[in-house]
């Protein structure tokens, strides 16, 4: 053991406070002491005091009798302070009559030795009132350290009873060690009966429960853990939180009964949105069908009069529009069901905005808009959806033209920093207020320009905007000086590297229309007869039915190569239906294509699965129409004849 550790092992000598009026006594009894104590002297009553104010003793030695200013007097003002009066007081006298030693007891002395006295009696005095003392105060500390905890305990339950989550603390037995009232009427019962129990021994149901389970790993692992359940006990819904403290553990509880109700009404009311939109979508577009059909075969006339022709464009602008507005309301309800997909490829991005600019242009031409195109970097390449990145540009062009008066200008540009492309989208618009520039992203928001001007739109295009950027891992922003100044939308997204990657496109076909029996199946004899019009018009041989029982009629007698074929349809489905023509001999070289208003992800699913080749959604356009009849007759010129 090293001497510092020796020295500091050794415990300080106690200090006392030696007063005695005779020079040569004092002197000795100083000497004799110094070995236990560190002695400090005084001659009389008023030097002790004086010592003592200077550096308090942990024992005062005086006689009693002594001139000026003796014993007694001195302890009376020790015990008159506060700072003093728990000093013990030993004294000493020959010469005291009676009347004093009782006097010095009355005024708090703490032990009286008369002289003659020995020095081994002084000492065992000395050390017995200073053991003494050392008790006193350990007793006076652990009692006010007893008060504190005690103090500190009825604040803590006081608070534990005052908040509005029910608590209970467990041991690491998980014994029940403090209840608030909350808890207590939570689980029925009474304080006295709960405290000391264990928790699984008080209520066996919670047993082999998410409570154990979760209470016994927040215990194991020192870890707080939190949790939602149906109790066992109430049968109500409880959000716990439970923490490991140096006792065990202390668990807040709140019954979330209101809000887990409120918050399945709201799945329930979410869930009869989506199936509200989607039915919405499936019957606005049957009626849609036979309307763009009829657009269609007014177009591929050859002899149309001028004024018809600009009345059939405008027409089918505003067809083109009002089907945008539908899928954008699906496009809603896949993302906020988190059911949109994206089917990425690296893709230009001059391919991409050719094909928004081709979107958006019969909308901006129809507003005199003059629309300027920069492509200050090209070859960029991204990892994107290119149908939703067009659909991204495409819809910030149809913003610029709504939000700009007729005969404005229009900029799309691209060009690239570091290693992200900037493409922006600037006009000469309303231009946007500084408080509305997050505002425009959001859901149903829409621009108040002023009085006299509407509002076009659902005020879900930016929303989707956003969204779809932010899938792509890219960020949009809006920029304007002020209402009448313009706006400025910037959209930046990651480059990819490497080549594009297209999708395989088939030649075209040496082989024409002439000949292609084509069967449609619609119980919306409207959509059926306008389908089978155009596609006469193409040189097909066509034919109708009106629902699946017919269809599969036509099938064996008609023997189409392609059915277009309804989803929705009495007397049997188009599912149905598509499943028992393949199951004719002839019926596993027909391509069947699903032609429906219904276009989510599960309805294409459906479609797979009963064995449909292609899934199109109503409207159809005539390219997309003419694209899918094209790449069906490659199929069957590849297909092995029978006789090979």
């Amino acid at each position: 053991m090293h001497n510092a550790d020796v020295l500091t092992s050794i415990p300080p000598k106690p200090r006392i406070l030696l007063v005695e009026d005779e020079t040569l006594l004092r002197g000795h009894l100083a000497r004799v002491l110094c070995d236990e104590y560190i002695v400090d002297t005084a001659g009389n009553g008023k030097e002790a005091l004086e010592s003592v104010m200077r550096s308090p003793p942990a024992l005062v030695v005086t006689d009693i009798v002594m001139p000026e200013f003796d014993g007694i007097e001195l302890l009376k003002a020790l015990r008159s302070t506060h700072h003093t009066q728990m000093i013990p007081v030993l004294l000493i006298s020959g010469r005291a009559i009676h009347e004093q030693r009782i006097e010095g007891y009355k005024e708090g002395a703490d032990g009286y030795l008369a002289k003659p006295y020995t020095e081994h009696e002084l000492r065992a005095c000395i050390g017995s009132m200073l053991q003494s003392a050392r008790r006193r105060e350990e007793a006076a500390r652990r009692e006010a350290i007893e008060q504190t905890e005690q103090q500190a305990l009825a604040e803590r339950a006081a608070l534990l009873e005052s908040i509005t989550d029910a608590f209970y603390a467990l041991d690491r037995e998980c014994r029940f060690t403090y209840l608030n009232q909350r808890a207590l009427d939570h689980f029925g019962a009474t304080r006295e009966r709960l405290l000391g129990q264990v928790v699984w021994d008080a209520f066996p149901v919670a047993r082999g429960t998410v409570f154990r389970q979760e209470y016994e790993r927040a215990l194991r692992e020192q870890r707080s853990v939190s949790f939602e359940t149906v109790s066992p006990i109430s049968n109500r819904w409880v959000e716990v939180r439970a923490y490991p403290t140096q006792q065990g553990l202390a668990v807040y509880f709140r019954d979330v009964t209101d809000r887990k109700l409120a918050e399945e009404q709201l799945r329930q009311a979410d869930q009869r949105k989506n199936e509200f939109l989607a039915i919405l979508a499936h019957e606005l577009r049957n009626p849609l069908a036979p309307l763009r059909n009829g657009l269609h075969i007014l177009k591929l006339r050859p002899d149309a009069d001028p004024t018809v022709s600009e009345t059939v464009s405008m027409m089918d602008r505003q067809m083109t529009h009002l089907v945008r507005l539908v899928d954008d309301l699906l496009d809603v309800s896949r993302i906020t069901r988190g059911k949109l997909e994206l089917r990425q490829r690296k893709v230009l991005l001059t391919e991409v905005l050719g094909h928004a600019v081709e979107s958006a242009r019969a909308f901006i031409e129809s507003h005199r808009h003059e629309l300027t195109v920069e492509i200050r970097a090209r070859n960029l390449l991204v990892d994107g959806d290119p149908d939703r990145l067009a659909q991204v540009f495409s819809n910030l062009l149809l913003n610029a033209a709504k939000y700009t008066e007729a005969g404005g200008h229009i900029t799309l540009s691209l060009e690239h920093e570091n290693d992200e492309a900037i493409i922006a989208v600037q006009d000469n618009g309303v231009g946007i207020p500084a408080h509305a520039l997050e505002q425009v992203f959001e859901m149903f928001s829409q621009l108040r320009s002023g009085e006299e001007r509407g509002a076009e739109g659902l005020g879900i295009g930016l929303s989707l905007v956003r969204t779809l950027v932010q899938m792509h891992c890219g960020t949009v922003c809006a920029f304007s000086d002020g209402p009448g100044r313009g706006a400025r939308f910037t959209v930046r997204l990651p480059l990819a590297e490497g080549p594009v990657t297209s999708p395989v496109m088939a030649p075209p076909p040496a082989a024409q229309n002439r000949g292609q029996r084509v069967l449609v199946v619609d119980d919306n004899t409207d959509a059926a007869n306008s389908l089978a019009l155009l596609l006469k018009m193409e040189d097909y041989e066509v034919c109708t039915a009106a629902d699946g029982e017919e269809a599969i009629e036509q099938a064996r007698t008609f023997g189409p190569q392609i059915i277009f074929m309804d989803l929705a349809m009495p007397r049997l489905d188009g599912l149905e239906a598509a499943r028992r023509i393949r199951a004719l001999p002839q019926g596993e070289h027909m391509r069947i294509v699903a032609l429906t208003g219904w276009g989510q992800e599960a309805d294409r699913q459906r479609t797979r699965d009963a064995g449909m080749d292609h899934h199109l959604i109503k409207p159809v356009s005539l390219d997309a129409l003419q694209n899918v009849l094209r790449g069906l007759r490659l199929k069957q010129l590849a297909r092995p004849s029978s006789s090979s």
